[in-house]
């Protein structure tokens, strides 16, 4: 009898510490959890530029190929997926637009270009990324929904091992992952849900940050999952990074430039390296996709404009009394000739030069390395011509 009390006991010992195993305790006191925006903090690019010259992409689970990648904060973008060097999508976006060069069957091959968006993400990824979501994605942060939004939920998540945030503006709900690595907050996760009425409705991706390990200053992970629903089941992308510079010359290049420029502008000239020349940066292992083949100046006065002012303002007897003549009716029309000399005077006379309007600021120059030529493809246009398609559901 005692002996099988001894054996219960032990069974329940197992249980228990079974049941323990998977609970993570919370890197805080109970009730000291960061705030809202201590997390949200994380979110953004925590680098400036990051180039992967290597990285394996796999699709579905066995639909395999080669990706590379630049980005720079806060939205430019160029990345290339291939097949043994055989070229299947290449996607550049940047503040003025987008280009695509599609090879692949999902819509017609060709060259697309048009203004910023989140469907041009979704050709390369399969996932409705708005641009910069995107950018903050790869640079170590997370995508957001647009402001504004309310913090429905926030809590440790014991199972998981991390801080849970939950975010939801009129169209979207959004949760939020962190995990406390290497003495901060980093982000490891996220989901995105249409909103439907006070909850959630259909989900519309999940990423995972796997194996976060620091480079650069920052933590990285070293596999990102993005999956979305499926008729079946989750489609997924697996991106599985080889090799990656937090510090690429192009970004290291344009800061010393803007620092020692005059103006501060970015004049988008030579690098001294563009990433995509003279360098195969695509592993040629046979692994492919499986199933693929001047103003107005009557307002301005200058120095001598406090002259013409009071020839503007000489419409009482005031300016009559400091004439000559000291016929009041004379000064009048004196005064209204010279009101129109002094307009005249202003816009050419000697005097008074011509200011010429400040010119509006140029939007900076692209920089080359995130421009796309079509490369022989035929031009087919805007691929993201409805407006729903264009915006993304992050900020």
């Amino acid at each position: 009898m005692q002996r099988a009390r001894m054996g219960w006991s032990l069974v329940l010992s197992l249980v228990v510490l079974g049941g323990c195993r998977h609970v993570i305790p919370a890197p805080y006191p109970r009730g000291q959890g960061p705030t809202p925006d201590a997390l949200l903090d994380h979110t953004g690019a925590q680098l400036r530029a990051l180039q992967v010259s290597k990285a394996k992409v796999v699709a579905n689970r066995t639909l395999r190929g080669n990706l590379a990648f630049i980005a720079e904060a806060p939205g430019r973008f160029r990345g290339s997926v291939d097949v043994a060097g055989n070229e299947l999508v290449t996607l550049s976006f940047h503040e003025q637009g987008y280009a695509l060069r599609y090879k692949m069957d999902a819509f017609p091959a060709g060259f697309y270009e048009g203004p910023p968006s989140a469907c041009a993400v979704e050709a390369l990824l399969g996932v409705s990324f708005d641009t910069k979501g995107l950018v903050d994605l790869v640079l170590g942060g997370a995508p957001v929904i647009e402001a504004p939004y309310e913090v429905l939920d926030q809590g440790w998540d014991k199972r998981g091992g991390y801080e849970r945030l939950t975010l939801a503006n009129d169209r979207f709900v959004q949760e939020l992952r962190f995990g406390w690595v290497g003495n901060d907050w980093r982000v490891t996760g996220g989901q995105l849900w249409e909103r439907a009425g006070s909850g959630k409705g259909q989900r519309l991706w999940t990423v995972e940050h796997i194996e976060l390990e620091p480079e650069g200053g920052v933590y990285l992970p070293t596999k990102t999952k993005v999956s979305t629903p499926g008729k079946r089941r989750d489609d997924t992308v697996v991106i599985n990074y080889k090799e990656r510079d937090p510090d690429p010359a192009f970004a290291k290049h344009r800061a010393t430039t803007v620092g020692n420029s005059d103006d501060g502008g970015d004049d988008g000239g030579d690098d001294g390296g563009d990433p995509w020349e003279n360098d195969d940066p695509w592993e040629e292992d046979g692994e492919g996709w499986e199933d693929e083949g001047g103003g107005d100046d009557g307002g301005e006065a200058g120095e001598n404009g406090k002259a013409g002012d009071a020839g503007a303002s000489g419409e009482s007897g005031e300016t009559g009394e400091t004439s000559e003549t000291g016929e009041t009716g004379e000064t009048s029309e004196a005064g209204e000739t010279g009101k129109a000399a002094t307009s005249h005077t202003n816009a050419a006379g000697p005097m008074s030069p011509k200011t010429p309007p400040k010119p509006s600021p140029k939007p900076p120059a692209i920089p080359p390395e995130f421009l796309l030529e079509p490369a022989g493809l035929t031009s087919r246009g805007d691929l993201c011509r409805s407006p729903s398609q264009s915006a993304g559901p992050t900020r």
